[in-house]
């Protein structure tokens, strides 16, 4: 006990010194300032996920604080890509909140904080494209209220048939809708907010053909460019554009029929379509260019027509069956991207179709799609409650391509 109590007030002491060195060494530690690299998006909505990329982040997400304007953004991951020479990338997602307004975007770091750029945030603003053919043949982008179907003109695209544009996307980095003409080489490009509309001939011709655009995390186009100059040997190539000048850049070529119903899913990095038989996805990497397929319990009378991928990644597919005999299905379904493996989730009805394509909307977590081309379907995400919105009740108008900023 005496020894105890000698030597106790030395260690009391001792171990007072190592904390406060602790405390001293961590108050006195240097963080270097942030460097990022510039933002790759100009324009975009609350609710959407941002790529920021630079060095001195943390690798602790909530450590990395990103305002938009002011107002604080959620940084869901912080994640190492690269690690040359010690210096080390990370590449931060934020969610843009809900009440984020245009302004700069600036992040914050152990107290150091940088301005990034600055953004445009976009009301939330649904597009489609409109055939009126009440006065001869008209083609137009409009925008819609799926709450109650009002529509107001955004531009007046033509007169002809070719007027017409396919797989329209949304690109943030130009603040444009693009589609492809129906002779599939023209990309037609229009700016929702001067109205101005531009188009780049894609140096196609009878025998190669482009469609099924997409857009990847990082405002990237891409298409997939379709050559049947061998009738006997058609190839695919998945091709990146450049969406000033429309020159595509070959990724890579291989070897299908069709590969259709194109979307991206960020989580995995992959462009995922269907076979034209509806029943293999087909995915490519956009990191390492690999290839591969999954087998979906389909088959060419019940085939995945539209894939659909909602804000976490999660796979959907439009499935249907016509034969017109009475076994008629309209399925809505989820797909394990991974196995193929698929959960019903809501039967449609059977008296008419979802055409062309089919979005979800996280601020309304709802899939909305157009429904025979003269209607609106809203299905909600969690209680599949479905809302029909007749837009015509004749064949003087068709609505194609819905979707959103």
């Amino acid at each position: 006990m005496t020894y105890l109590l000698k030597y106790k007030p030395l260690a009391i002491l001792f171990g007072a010194l190592v904390i406060f060195a602790a405390c001293k060494k961590d108050s006195d530690t240097i963080y270097e300032k942030p460097i990022v690299d510039p933002l790759t998006l100009s324009a975009s909505k609350p609710g959407d996920t941002m790529i920021i990329r630079g060095t001195n982040f943390s690798e602790v997400a909530v450590e990395n604080n990103v305002k938009f304007n002011g107002v604080d953004g959620t940084v869901a991951s912080a994640t190492v890509v690269s690690n040359t020479g010690g210096v080390i990338v990370i590449e931060l997602k934020v969610v843009i909140p809900a009440t984020a307004t245009t302004g700069k975007v600036t992040v914050t770091v152990h107290g150091n904080t940088v301005e990034v750029g600055a953004i445009v945030i976009a009301p939330l603003t649904f597009y489609v494209i409109k055939g009126n053919f009440q006065n001869g043949a008209v083609y137009q982008l409009i925008t819609m209220n799926p709450q109650d179907g009002s529509e107001s003109l955004v531009a007046t695209l033509g007169q002809t048939a070719d007027s017409r544009i396919n797989d329209v996307v949304y690109l943030p980095a130009t603040n444009e809708i693009m589609g492809v003409n129906d002779d599939g080489n023209t990309l037609v490009k229009i700016n929702v907010t001067t109205k101005q509309i531009t188009t780049a001939d894609l140096g196609g011709n009878a025998n190669i053909k482009f469609g099924q655009l997409v857009v990847d995390r990082r405002n990237n186009l891409y298409a997939v460019k379709v050559n049947k100059t061998n009738p006997d040997h058609t190839l695919q190539s998945l091709v990146k554009f450049d969406p000033v000048t429309g020159i595509p850049t070959t990724i890579k070529t291989f070897e299908l029929h069709d590969w259709e119903a194109l979307i991206y899913v960020p989580a995995s990095n992959d462009v995922v379509g269907v076979t034209n038989d509806g029943t293999r996805l087909f995915k490519f990497n956009l990191a390492t260019s690999d290839t591969s397929s999954v087998s979906l319990p389909g088959s060419s009378n019940a085939e995945y027509r539209e894939l659909i991928v909602d804000y976490r990644s999660n796979l959907y597919a439009y499935k249907g069956r016509y034969p017109g005999n009475g076994s008629d299905i309209g399925q809505l379904v989820k797909v394990n991207a991974a196995t193929g493996q698929e959960t019903l989730l809501y039967n449609l009805p059977t008296d008419g179709k979802f055409h062309d394509k089919i979005i979800y909307v996280p601020q309304r977590n709802e899939f909305i799609g157009t429904w025979n081309q003269y209607g609106l379907y809203r299905i909600n995400a969690t209680s599949f409650n479905m809302l029909p919105i007749t837009l015509v009740t004749d064949y003087s108008r068709t609505y194609d391509y819905f979707t959103s900023n």
